[in-house]
């Protein structure tokens, strides 16, 4: 059974994302006036530089960029003939952040504002990536207009980090996340984009009908647990072990990546050992055989995105971790006062009996795992799961990089995780993560100093966004009355 919910699946360009062209005044910024034309350079001196790859900072060095590309990077340095230099003497420089796991469909508010459910929701939260210093992001699945969106950023109509993702996903029969969009009442705007397979022929429809999509990879759900509004309940069907060989065999075949939403150990290992790439979630449902998994991980190189915050996310409101008044100007209001405002879904979880108990339990076990992960040597990529209730884009990175800290990684891991490691999970290694020559210029610029103390990462001064600079405090949230 291939249930695709509607018969529209497979065609998302069908359903167009509203595309506005953004006041002028939040139009891409370049130093001194105008941008930099074919061949010109641009050069960024006087800071500390953590290039994304672990070692030691560079001091008082520079970075040359030329057009879209870094050209040279260090301390001893040429400055071309007719350069464009910038002094940031004092400031540390570093990779633009990689969020590997948001959901940029979902507001991350509450729920209880209609207007966050409008194009300019969208809009609003892609300006606050960029206002946290994060130049890219990965959608785990699955909306509508994603490759819309996706050329709306590359042609300039919209203003924000570079988007990948996987547009669609793929589940057992109404297993995780079926119920839960249901209850959320998106069924009829979601489902077409959830593929719910029960056998090997369906399961080839399915990747075949995907990877036809332009979508940068695959994501499956092989979980018994659905984590929703209303429960927390593990008595769902996982995919079945030849279905989620075939899943990932036929992905390969397309050279596509696949990632794995899973929860118990033994789900992570059924992936693992059927050849997948990425694990999107924590395991976060039990402890033991955790560690023998991740051994496992090390052995066939495959990746782990913990998403520590998203379990806190759902239900905290205590200053310092999503909602705080120093978040005013880098979050749009609306999703904002919609986390505390009558009917939100955040302040609703706190009355379902358990779930609480549940999800703070699972923030415990996740804590722990991935201390495991990282003493066994597994590949960690940093990702939010934004867009979830309570998880507001960009604002939730900043958390999620504590939490890791909080469970042993070092700043430096924090940061490795949080550029280089994200660069490799979402397939772009190669071009983005770490500050080194032909690499392109994704480059923020902050007050302070990450290794000392990893809030510095809230204080984003300057943003080089493929070689041209940005000044995230000018960039203004589209306002709507409320509807």
């Amino acid at each position: 059974m291939l249930d695709l919910s509607a018969d529209t699946a497979g065609r998302p360009g069908r359903r167009s994302f509203s595309c506005r062209l953004l006041p002028a005044g939040i139009l891409l910024l370049c130093v001194c006036s105008g941008h930099l034309w074919a061949g010109e350079f641009l050069v960024l001196t006087g800071g500390r530089i953590i290039d994304g790859n672990g070692g030691p900072p560079l001091e008082d060095a520079a970075i040359v960029i030329r057009d879209s590309k870094i050209a040279s990077i260090g301390p001893d340095f040429v400055v071309p003939a007719n350069a464009r230099i910038v002094d940031l003497g004092g400031k540390t420089l570093l990779p633009g952040l990689i969020d590997a796991h948001i959901h940029i469909g979902g507001s991350g508010g509450g729920s209880a504002d209609p207007r966050e459910f409008t194009p300019a929701a969208v809009e609003n939260s892609l300006l606050s990536y960029l206002k946290f210093g994060v130049t890219s992001i990965y959608d785990m699945a699955a909306h509508p207009s994603l490759n819309a969106m996706k050329t709306a950023l590359d042609t300039g109509e919209l203003m924000g980090p570079r988007l990948y993702g996987n547009g669609f996903g793929i589940t057992a029969p109404g297993s995780h996340p079926i119920r839960l969009i249901t209850e959320l009442g998106l069924l009829d705007y979601l489902g077409p984009f959830y593929f719910q397979v029960d056998s090997v022929e369906d399961a080839k429809e399915a990747v075949r009908r995907i990877s036809a999509e332009q979508v940068d990879g695959i994501k499956l759900f092989h979980s018994r647990v659905e984590a929703g509004t209303t429960r927390f309940d593990a008595d769902m069907d996982k995919l079945k072990p030849d279905i989620l060989h075939t899943l990932i065999e036929e992905a390969h075949a397309r050279n596509l990546k696949v990632y794995a939403h899973t929860s118990f150990p033994s789900e992570a290992r059924e992936f693992v050992e059927a050849g997948g790439d990425v694990i999107v979630h924590s395991i976060h449902m039990a402890e033991t055989g955790a560690r023998d998994v991740f051994e496992l991980m090390v052995e066939r190189d495959v990746a782990y995105i913990p998403t520590l915050a998203v379990f806190e996310g759902g239900y905290t409101t205590k200053p310092g971790s999503f909602v705080s008044p120093h978040l005013h100007g880098k979050v749009w209001d609306v999703l904002l006062a919609s986390i505390t405002a009558p009917g939100s879904v955040v302040l609703a979880s706190r009355n379902v009996p358990g779930l609480l108990n549940d999800r703070e339990r699972s923030l415990e076990i996740s804590m722990s795992n991935l201390e495991r992960a990282l003493q066994t040597g597994v590949r960690i990529a940093m990702g939010s799961d934004a867009g979830n209730a309570g998880m507001l884009h960009g604002a939730s990175v900043l958390r999620e990089l504590q939490l890791m800290n909080e469970a042993g990684m070092t700043p430096m891991q924090v940061l490795v995780a949080a550029t280089r490691n994200g660069a490799e999970v979402i397939g772009r290694g190669e071009e983005l993560g770490t500050l080194e020559a032909g690499k392109l210029a994704d480059i923020i610029v902050v007050n302070g100093d990450p290794l000392r103390d990893l809030s510095a990462l809230g204080n984003v001064e300057l943003v080089v966004k493929n070689g041209k600079i940005i000044n995230p405090g000018e960039l203004e949230f589209k306002e709507l009355n409320k509807l």
